[in-house]
């Protein structure tokens, strides 16, 4: 690779997932406007169906780099091409996700003489899944790091009282950029929101119980539409619309994803991404905390946002706290996603510099 950048970006940005998708293309925009070029670092032995999804395709339209596939034993090349390497978003650091890759998402494979930084990387939950055997390795890889975030409050307390390393809390990266970001793509948006208000609910894995708590949510809004959105692997979706009995629009990408989502009356999402980009669009919303996924993240978040109070944990809570349905405090809200933009974005700046 003959091109030099400043930043190797690496992660999980090529999953059909659109909190994925979005988080790091926030990061790729926010480092690129601190006048950074990056290089988006594909990871090695992609199946090759892959090239055909919508994430690729959002790759090839939205990033000025992007590696070449390779082998894993070949990464190390990239440090001929990269001046520093950043870890990006997602739960990188949940083992039970990152063992599938070796120990790449510790960035062994980059040179010690270079910079290495994480951005809001997560452990997923409240625990360190990675067996003792292998936390003197990991230790040794962190120590590598020159500067290290993470998402969650307890993700800074697993690598204090585990790992023996100091990190800083910081928001996830789509709270970097401004709406008018998401805006923009979501005017590429192929298909038109319906014109009549709509309940958009948006589920990565539907339940039963999940299609209850939609139901009684147009019930208490006055029979009112609703979009049902699930997760952006769509040949995962058919078999799970099917199992939770559930009709979902078809074909949907991150663009749709984000116009669907700017103009619904009221979310209801089990999705972290989806919280997150309502509450940047300034949606009534209600989360459905993912516990599969990871609960911490709902957790930290809704501590420091001071939104717990929109969390349900079954159907009926609708019907015993009316609370939960009421629009959030905007004023005040906005004004604490300000306060840590400007923060975090201080916090990456001096990071890669």
């Amino acid at each position: 690779m003959s091109s030099k950048y400043d930043v190797g970006l690496f992660g999980l940005w090529n999953q059909c997932n659109y909190g994925s998708i979005v988080t790091y293309y926030a990061l790729n925009r926010t480092l690129e406007g601190m006048g950074a070029s990056v290089l988006m670092i594909d990871r090695p032995n992609a199946d090759k169906e892959e090239a055909r999804t919508h994430a690729r395709r959002f790759a090839a339209e939205n990033y000025k780099g992007v590696s070449a596939p390779m082998n894993q034993a070949d990464l190390h090349r990239l440090n001929e091409s990269c001046g520093m390497f950043m870890l990006g978003s997602d739960q990188l650091w949940n083992y039970s996700v990152a063992k599938n890759y070796g120990k790449l998402f510790y960035l062994d494979f980059v040179a010690d003489n270079k910079r290495k930084v994480s951005y809001a990387t997560s452990f997923g939950h409240e625990i360190d899944f990675a067996p003792e055997s292998q936390r003197k390795l990991l230790q040794g890889y962190f120590r590598r790091f020159n500067k290290i975030s993470v998402r969650e409050d307890n993700g800074v307390d697993i690598l204090k009282n585990i790992y023996g390393i100091q990190a800083e809390e910081v928001v996830d990266p789509v709270f970097l950029c401004d709406k008018k970001v998401y805006d923009a793509l979501a005017d590429r948006s192929r298909v038109k929101a319906p014109k009549e208000k709509y309940i958009l609910s948006c589920l990565l894995d539907p339940t039963e119980e999940k299609k209850i708590s939609i139901e009684t949510l147009a019930n208490i809004m006055d029979g009112m539409k609703t979009v049902n959105l699930l997760d952006g692997f769509h040949w995962l979706s058919d078999k799970n619309a099917e199992k939770a009995g559930i009709k979902r629009e078809k074909n949907v990408e991150a663009a749709e994803w984000l116009n669907y989502l700017r103009n619904a009356e009221m979310v209801i999402t089990d999705s972290y991404h989806t919280m997150c980009l309502a509450m940047i669009f300034h949606k009534n919303f209600i989360a459905l905390p993912n516990k599969f996924r990871g609960y911490s993240r709902f957790d930290s978040i809704g501590r420091l946002f001071d939104i717990r109070g929109k969390f349900i944990y079954a159907p009926e809570d609708m019907l015993k706290n009316p609370d939960v349905l009421l629009a959030p405090d905007y004023s005040r809200i906005a004004a604490k996603v300000a306060s840590e933009q400007k923060r975090c974005q201080k916090w990456l700046r001096d990071a890669v510099q």
